[in-house]
């Protein structure tokens, strides 16, 4: 809830005082609701439905630009959001705002956490519209100066180096041993999720690390390495509620990141000569 528990405890006594009514048994153990607290908070499950439904039936009979679209996005590929949406604030003085959200959690589109969701797996909810705009490239990369140490990676020579990858997500050393490469454990030194940090620690010269190509050519003293083995890829969807379809605002800006994704992600590059690997 992102609230602290002295909060929540103050909303509960606040909410049963002003009820009249227990709503939870307190134990030593902790708090466990009651039955007059189930049945209060179905009837509130039934009220919050319709409260969503209603904003649904207002965002549909909106016909004009005003408004705020909120978007969610994980931190790879966010720096590219800028300038992507740099034509639909031309006009700095409208009523339309934009937030962007950076995230690697899902927020849930049909509670309205977003308006629209940048996914990297197909949603599987049917109340849920999606497009599937392309695929995010991954190469491996090492700073220059790591190279000068330690020499450029083989396949032969890989269990001398060190490597870079994710905590909850081993995306990258998974991948190559899909390949063939044995990356033992102990040869990943350094582990985080933000992929920002990733590419600065390979740029420090900590390890071989898997970023993504846009990001990792635009990095001063990176340099990709094993260039004749597999591309990697990422799905990159673009995903709304259905009521997107009947918000003027939000069609717009939907249409509008799908176009600028699908460009982006799809622009001609070198022919590859190697398979790839669809990473979900």
């Amino acid at each position: 809830m992102g609230l602290s528990h002295p909060t929540v405890a103050r909303h509960v006594q606040l909410l049963e005082l002003n009820l009249g009514v227990d709503l939870f048994d307190r134990t030593s153990s902790g708090l466990s609701i009651n039955e007059a607290g189930t049945r209060l908070a179905e009837a509130a499950s039934r009220m919050q439905r319709d409260a969503f439904a209603f904003e649904a039936v207002s965002d549909a009979v909106k016909t004009s630009t005003v408004g705020t679209a909120r978007i969610t996005v994980a931190e790879i590929l966010a720096e590219l959001f800028p300038a992507l949406l740099s034509p639909l604030q031309q006009f700095p003085d409208s009523e339309r705002m934009i937030e962007l959200v950076i995230s690697d959690q899902s927020l849930n589109l049909l509670e309205r956490e977003c308006d629209i969701a940048i996914r990297h797996v197909r949603p599987v909810q049917t109340e849920l519209i999606c497009r599937k705009v392309g695929s995010l490239s991954f190469a491996a990369w090492a700073s220059a100066s790591y190279l000068a140490d330690v020499g450029e990676p083989t396949r032969e020579t890989l269990a001398r180096h060190w490597f870079i990858d994710g905590i909850s997500d081993s995306r990258f050393t998974d991948a190559m041993e899909k390949f063939g490469y044995e990356i033992p454990t102990e040869r990943v030194m350094f582990r985080t999720d933000s992929v920002l940090a990733q590419r600065q620690a390979a740029q420090a010269g900590w390890g071989i690390a898997g970023l993504p190509i846009y990001l990792a050519e635009a990095t001063p003293g990176l340099c990709k390495v094993l260039e004749t083995e597999p591309v990697h890829e990422l799905e990159v969807w673009v995903v709304a509620r259905s009521q997107v379809r009947h918000t003027l605002l939000l069609k717009q800006v939907f249409d509008h990141v799908a176009a600028a994704l699908h460009e982006f992600l799809n622009a001609p590059a070198k022919p590859a000569t190697s398979p790839v690997v669809v990473l979900n």
